[in-house]
Order: C-alpha cells, then sequence, then structure tokens
C-alpha cells in the first residue's frame, strides 16, 4: 500500500529524480515478486493464479515504466514464474495450463503498461508545450522584445506590490527614470539598427550595474526605469550619480563605431498619489528628468514628491 501512494505521486512528476526511478521499480520488483511467490506456494492447495494476474495488471496499470524496461521486466516475471509454479504442480496438465495462462496475464499487463506509458507521456509532453507557450506569452506581455526588459506592464505591477511593502514595513524607495542625451542623433547619423544595439547594450549595462532586489525597465523610447526598493532619496541620487559616471565612460561599440554616450537622470521617492494611474507614481521622477534636460543633460536631478500613505 505504501509503494502503491508513493507511485501514484510519482506519476504526476514530469521530471522524477533518481532516487524516485529506483523507488518505481523497485515497487514493480515487489509487487511482481509477491504475486508469483504466492502463486508458487499457492498451488500445493489450488490451482488458482489470480494473485500472478493481478500483480502484472496492477503494475502495468499503475506504474510508469517504459516500454522496452515493461518488456524486459514481464519477460523475467514470467520466466519466474513458469519455473517456480513447476516446484509446486504435479499434474502436469494443470502445469501446463497455468503457464499458458500465465502468458496471458504478462501479455495484458504489457499492453497496459504500454497503454498508461503512452496516456501520460502524451499529457506530459502537452504539458511541456503548454508550459513553453504560457512562458512565450508571459514574456511577450511583460517584457519588451528589444531589450528583454520589464515593459510599462510589469514595472506597475512591481510598483504595485513594492507600494503594499511600503505601507506595511513603513520604508522608502526610489524611481529613477533615465533618458539617453541626443539619441536621436545616433539614430540619424548611424541608423535605427545601431540605436537598436545600443539600447540593449544600455540595458544589458544597467541590469549588470543594479542590485537584485530593483528592478530596470525600458519605458520607453530611449527612456529607462530603475525602481529601488528599501532606498532613500539620497542613497538614490548617489547612486544615479555613479551611473551617470560610468556611462559617460562606457565605451559603446557597434561593429566599428565606437560611441560615447551620456545620460540624463530624474530621481524622486515613490509616492503613492491615491491615483488608479500609476504613471502618476513616477510624475515626480518624470519632473527631475526634465529639469535634468533643461539644465544641460548628462546631470542628475532630485524631485522629493509628497508621499500620502
Amino acid at each position: 500500500m505504501a509503494f502503491f501512494f508513493i507511485t501514484r505521486k510519482l506519476k504526476d512528476r514530469t521530471e522524477p529524480n533518481t532516487t524516485m526511478f529506483i523507488l518505481q521499480y523497485t515497487a514493480v520488483i515487489v509487487v511482481l515478486a509477491s504475486g508469483i511467490a504466492i502463486v508458487t506456494f499457492d498451488q500445493l492447495v489450488t490451482t488458482n493464479i489470480t494473485p500472478f494476474l493481478l500483480s502484472c495488471i496492477v503494475t502495468g496499470a499503475v506504474f510508469l515504466i517504459r516500454p522496452l524496461i515493461s518488456f524486459i521486466v514481464y519477460l523475467i516475471s514470467y520466466l519466474a514464474y513458469y519455473y517456480l509454479i513447476a516446484l509446486t504442480i504435479i499434474d502436469q496438465q494443470v502445469l501446463l495450463s497455468n503457464q499458458i495462462n500465465g502468458i496471458t496475464a504478462v501479455g495484458i499487463a504489457f499492453l497496459l503498461s504500454i497503454i498508461t506509458w503512452h496516456y501520460n507521456y502524451t499529457n506530459i509532453i502537452q504539458k511541456r508545450r503548454i508550459e513553453i507557450q504560457q512562458k512565450q506569452l508571459e514574456r511577450m506581455a511583460y517584457y519588451d522584445s528589444l531589450t528583454d526588459l520589464p515593459n510599462r506592464r510589469l514595472l506597475d505591477k512591481v510598483i504595485k506590490e513594492e507600494m503594499s511593502s511600503m505601507k506595511h514595513n513603513g520604508h522608502e524607495a526610489v524611481i529613477i527614470i533615465l533618458d539617453i542625451d541626443n539619441f536621436k542623433n545616433i539614430n540619424d547619423t548611424y541608423g535605427h539598427l545601431v540605436g537598436d544595439i545600443i539600447l540593449r547594450q544600455m540595458a544589458g549595462f544597467l541590469k549588470s550595474n543594479v542590485r537584485e532586489t530593483d528592478t530596470v525597465s525600458r519605458f520607453g523610447g530611449e527612456e529607462f526605469i530603475i525602481l529601488m526598493p528599501e532606498t532613500s532619496l539620497e542613497e538614490g541620487y548617489a547612486f544615479a550619480e555613479r551611473l551617470r559616471k560610468l556611462i559617460m565612460e562606457k565605451r559603446f561599440i557597434v561593429g566599428s563605431i565606437t560611441l560615447q554616450i551620456t545620460a540624463s537622470f530624474g530621481v524622486s521617492l515613490l509616492t503613492d498619489t491615491n491615483s488608479q494611474n500609476l504613471k502618476d507614481c513616477y510624475i515626480f521622477a518624470d519632473k527631475a528628468l526634465y529639469v535634468a534636460k533643461k539644465g544641460g543633460k548628462n546631470r542628475v536631478e532630485t524631485v522629493e514628491g509628497i508621499k500620502v500613505f
């Protein structure tokens, strides 16, 4: 019974490990060996081979056995059954009858095993295909196709979760909006293909320079947003300033083209304006970015905003 319930659970595993594999085939051997042993000793009293038949049917219908292994298992089981019942059956006609009936038992079991394996294998393949499709749809819905960064839809979802955490724990969080300076000149001079590569390189650069808890998102065009949980405005400003210098020092290389670019930053605390429009949550960072652009670009500006919790 213990083996039965354990292996029933194993049927739902799409990626069984070695322990499960060993346990499953141990259970198969135990069930078949028990059926053969009971029938062998039972022949001293009756010619019934029902225990062997039941053990074959149970293993074929319950356990997931690969077809080739199933064939080997039932072949060995039948040979053991064939020779062992000969030790306790005296009547040769009864012996021959039971040996023939044993072939029927293992044949039914093998057929059930093939059906069970095919049914579950098909289900597993279908589940994996569905999972892959769901992941692809999720990526299309929540990630920017060019940079592979979270898009605004996913950013809004993360912001909602962060605001809930802020209300519960009382910490601050920072929103940083950065915009690549004079990006239109890059597209006009070198073409949009180069511009796209620069955006992808910038996305990778940002991801490699933030904390694991931070979220980098493409806001649209050449704008990116960084959400920094559990961060004060001063810490956010210091981080943005360091990032600004790193971008200014970095060389962006596209084929034979080497570019130096700069970026402007707007930094503010994440705020809750009690609005259904989540854009209001980073409106202050957007205002700070506007000040940075007006102030000559390649700079960091902050707007503290008003927290309403």
